[in-house]
């Protein structure tokens, strides 16, 4: 398929931390934002926001929207975790399987879970403080995890791809290098992240040119890197980051988002390109600026061909 366009949850404030705030949209109005803002798809977000499987696929398909990719954290790196969370991926792909509806299959994001305490106190400040590296053995064992987590999604139809993620094993650019050496690329592919890859001191540029063959999935967003430098000075971490307006909109920012994509078409990347502006709202805050600004980032992405 050529590249599609989608959108995301995160991009008007809906997390699982925030869902039930009253300044939110609910389910319904916020897919019909979505589509009328120009978007061909959209990912699942909190796993329940679009309701059950079968009452995503209903809700989706009225508004003409689909599913494009859905993430599933998992900590990779305990064996102590693996049973429980291999059974949590079997539920989650149970719930894709009844949201796709017989129709194509989203994309499981697989993520290292955001759980580990001085990995989200360190948070952007990672290559700084040695002591929240992951030992080499319990790398192996993350390592292990995420091609015995993809082999189990592919065995059930999925397509599979890792989301590097800031507070997580996986945010630095020497941690998404590991992961990438080691990926076995008929088993599973690299989400590229624009914004937590710069929240983990790289680029999208540089991750593209190194690792752009394994490149199966785009979370697109722009970063204000002024902002961001502030916001880990202070340690404010990622819903700070969040909270400022560090993920600003397309072409505002500093993530070289035009050599960005001309690197992806210069690969002949042909798949989803997913605009996840991320943000919390304030609780005074309403989503019309975020309803504004996707459709500029939709429109931004139009002027180019996209």
């Amino acid at each position: 398929m050529s590249i599609r366009i989608a959108s995301a949850p995160a991009s008007f404030g809906v997390y699982g931390m925030t869902v039930g705030r009253p300044n939110l949209p609910d389910a319904s109005s916020l897919a019909r934002t979505i589509a009328e803002a120009g978007y061909a798809g959209t990912e699942l977000g909190p796993p329940a926001y679009f309701g059950d499987g079968a009452g995503t696929a209903e809700l989706l398909a009225e508004h003409e929207l689909a599913l494009v990719a859905a993430m599933v954290p998992m900590r990779l790196s305990r064996d102590e975790a693996h049973e429980e969370d291999a059974e949590a991926l079997g539920e989650a792909l149970t719930m894709l399987e009844a949201a796709a509806a017989g129709g194509a299959l989203p994309r499981v994001l697989l993520a290292d879970a955001l759980v580990e305490p001085d990995r989200i106190h360190h948070a952007g400040v990672i290559e700084q403080r040695p002591e929240t590296w992951l030992p080499e053995g319990r790398l192996a064992t993350l390592l292990d995890a995420v091609h015995r987590s993809a082999e189990r999604c592919r065995e059930r139809g999925f397509d599979v791809a890792f989301h590097h993620h800031a507070g997580t094993y996986v945010e630095t650019p020497r941690e998404i290098a590991r992961l990438a050496e080691a990926m076995d690329p008929s088993l599973i592919g690299l989400c590229l992240d624009a914004g937590h890859v710069a929240f983990g001191g790289g680029t999208a540029l540089e991750v593209l040119q190194s690792y752009g063959d394994l490149v199966t999935h785009v979370h697109l967003k722009d970063v204000d890197r002024p902002l961001l430098a502030a916001v880990l000075e202070s340690r404010g971490g990622l819903t700070r980051a969040r909270e400022s307006g560090a993920f600003c909109p397309l072409g505002t920012g500093d993530a070289r988002l035009e050599e960005c994509l001309a690197e992806l078409q210069r690969r002949a990347y042909d798949g989803w390109i997913v605009v996840e502006q991320e943000r919390l709202l304030q609780p005074d805050e309403t989503i019309d600026r975020a309803v504004d600004e996707a459709r500029a980032n939709r429109a931004w992405l139009a002027e180019r061909g996209l």
